[in-house]
């Protein structure tokens, strides 16, 4: 793992906790190719680049190609490498040989691993609100009719959405990234919801999942946001106050990428902001958590793009301005929408975020010492009480987040955030604990009210709409008898590959009934897609936590499924021309489709999932019959 020599309990379990980050391998890069003394820009106590560093173009490319993402290569990383943390930005190489770059800040312990590790890349990512953020730009007197009009415009294209398939495509593009290029590829190929039952289920699947945010968190879509990673400056040219900001749009050939780029050619398709921008990071309790910049055009910057680019000019950083946060890997909640930006045009005073006093021990630290800390850290975890407790102050107080109470959880909450790495417990004064709470937060087992303010009123608008639609999605679109069967895609030739069709499909609906049986989802459209939403309510986090591996679990099915159908076991395939190859693709995706949804195999398929008997397992030799 490493070498820990840190005497902070809380900091060297954090360090020892990084060495377990869901992360992608990627190259090797050998010491003599990384610099690792890149200077740290400090000023007035504070580090502007604390978390940031630089990979050479060439690098980034190289690590673009393990992670197939050669089309639209990310222009940032969040990284694992011997010990440092952080992000990478993409920036010219001097041509030295060197191709990494690193400050001090990055360095969290010693390592001699030198694969470099991705936790994430900086890609299109679509801009919801949330709770927290109409709390604070409500209380910064941005109108609630703004957030009522957002609301019902996104409900209006839910309900469209699958009868309109010019609105659906839309919809799957501009909010749901690349987790709607399946049901977006299969639209722009004509076929139509009514009368396609996996298209039918993925959109049902999107829109129930996207009305359960809204009921549950209020995620309103933003078209004119975005989610995005934070990155630095190197030149120097922005001032305090200004930022860059270069957002890709989402196009129909972006749903091609990862099929090869023989599919599409694509464009980037790249916007600059200029003008007013409001940013804020989760968690954010404070009204000065919330900043207003400026963006503006700096043809230097222009290779950055899906990422907020911050100024290392000024008397603070903005990222410590907002919630604390730095350069590490946070992703930041960034609009231009006129309608959202405060009427004052400017930011609320910032909290002073300091950073809490780290004890040490006169010792090396134990392995008893960090056992004690993760117990304390289970039964002192005080963060999600302190939000709750902000939310229902704030719904209670004319003042809104700007009451007293609020501020004062704002900043109990910052030092909450900050237990990790300082061991610092809080506890959350009785005053300031809830005694009933507002009927939007759902906490059937406490004594609630109506609220009157907007939270409640966009709550209780979705509350019944979604009730329906959990009914009507819980349900079957197409009954077996039903499916509708397509004879035009039946391919000559495509005989030559039903019984292999026939067990591949065998071999995946059993991992995928696995998959979902484990995690107890119950459609297929909905791990397809990402919007998993008939899961059982845990705590917030559990349930985060489970859709993550869900969808990683899925995904690997859904490599190792690209694999199989794209080996042919056909003699001297690779010195075929790529038209030939074509013509067998073809006819093996025909047999894929007979098999998966000609009357004959899917009453096949149903009698698979009978067991034989009490107890018994599937009729597994029903797989073996392909005639």
């Amino acid at each position: 793992m490493g070498r820990f020599t840190n005497r902070n309990v809380a900091k060297c379990a954090a360090r020892m906790g990084q060495c377990f980050s869901s992360t992608y391998a990627t190259v090797e890069v050998p010491a003599t190719e990384v610099d690792s003394k890149l200077p740290d820009i400090k000023r007035n106590e504070y580090d502007f680049s604390d978390g940031i560093g630089k990979i050479s173009t060439d690098l980034a490319m190289r690590v673009a190609e393990k992670l197939q993402l050669t089309v639209n290569p990310p222009c940032a990383y969040q990284i694992r490498y011997a010990g440092c943390k952080g992000v990478v930005a993409c920036w010219p190489a001097k041509n030295d040989g060197i191709h990494l770059y690193l400050r001090p800040s990055m360095k969290k312990f010693e390592s001699d691993h030198t694969i470099l590790e991705i936790c994430s890349w900086t890609r299109f990512q679509p801009g919801f609100l949330n709770r927290q953020i109409i709390t604070l730009l409500s209380a910064l007197d941005v109108k609630d009719d703004i957030f009522w009009k957002m609301q019902e415009t996104m409900v209006s294209r839910l309900d469209r959405m699958l009868v309109d398939t010019d609105l659906a495509f839309d919809v799957l593009t501009a909010s749901c990234a690349e987790q709607g290029n399946t049901a977006a590829i299969m639209l722009s190929a004509g076929f139509k919801p009514q009368s396609e039952p996996h298209l039918s289920g993925m959109l049902t699947s999107i829109r129930a999942a996207q009305l359960g945010d809204l009921r549950e968190r209020a995620r309103i879509f933003v078209p004119s946001g975005r989610w995005l990673m934070g990155c630095l400056d190197e030149l120097g040219i922005l001032r305090q106050g200004q930022c860059f900001v270069q957002v890709s749009n989402p196009s129909l050939e972006d749903c091609f990428v990862k099929h090869g780029s023989k599919f599409s050619e694509t464009n980037k398709n790249l916007q600059v902001i200029k003008g007013l921008v409001a940013i804020a990071k989760n968690p954010c309790l404070h009204p000065g958590d919330v900043r207003i910049l400026e963006a503006v055009d700096i043809p230097g910057l222009n290779h950055l793009y899906d990422c907020l680019v911050f100024p290392q000019n000024g008397d603070r950083p903005h990222t410590n301005e907002a919630s604390g946060s730095d350069l590490d890997g946070d992703l930041y909640f960034v609009t231009w929408d006129e309608n959202l930006i405060p009427p004052s045009k400017r930011s609320w005073v910032p909290m002073e975020y300091a950073p809490g006093e780290a004890k040490s021990l006169p010792r090396d630290v134990k392995h008893s010492d960090i056992i004690e800390f993760f117990s304390k850290n289970m039964v002192n975890e005080s963060l999600g009480a302190i939000c709750n407790a902000h939310v229902v102050h704030a719904d209670l107080s004319e003042d809104g987040a700007l009451d007293e109470k609020c501020i004062k959880l704002a900043e109990l909450a910052a030092t909450a955030v900050d237990f990790p790495k300082t061991g610092k417990i809080v506890t959350m004064p009785a005053e300031l604990k809830p005694k009933l709470y507002p009927d939007f937060m759902g906490k059937e087992e406490f004594q609630s009210y109506r609220s009157g303010k907007i939270l409640g009123k966009l709550y209780r608008k979705i509350k019944d709409a979604y009730d329906e639609d959990y009914e009507a999605s819980s349900g079957v679109a197409f009954s077996s008898k039903e499916i509708p069967y397509d004879r035009d895609l039946e391919i000559p030739g495509s005989a030559n590959f039903i019984a292999d069709a026939w067990n591949c499909k065998c071999a995946y609906d059993g991992q995928l009934n696995c998959l979902l049986g484990q995690y107890k989802v119950n459609r297929e459209e909905e791990v397809v897609t990402g919007h998993i939403w008939s899961m059982p309510k845990y705590s917030g986090k559990k349930r985060g936590e489970l859709k993550e591996r869900l969808k990683h679990a899925y995904n690997t099915l859904k490599k190792d499924f690209r694999k199989v159908f794209e080996s042919m076991d056909v003699s001297d395939f690779d010195d075929l021309s790529d038209d030939e190859k074509n013509v067998i693709y073809e006819r093996k995706a025909s047999a894929w489709y007979q098999v998966t949804y000609h009357r004959r195999w899917v009453q096949k398929s149903l009698e698979l999932q009978v067991p034989d008997g009490v107890g018994e397992t599937c009729n597994v030799e029903l797989c073996l019959d392909c005639s």
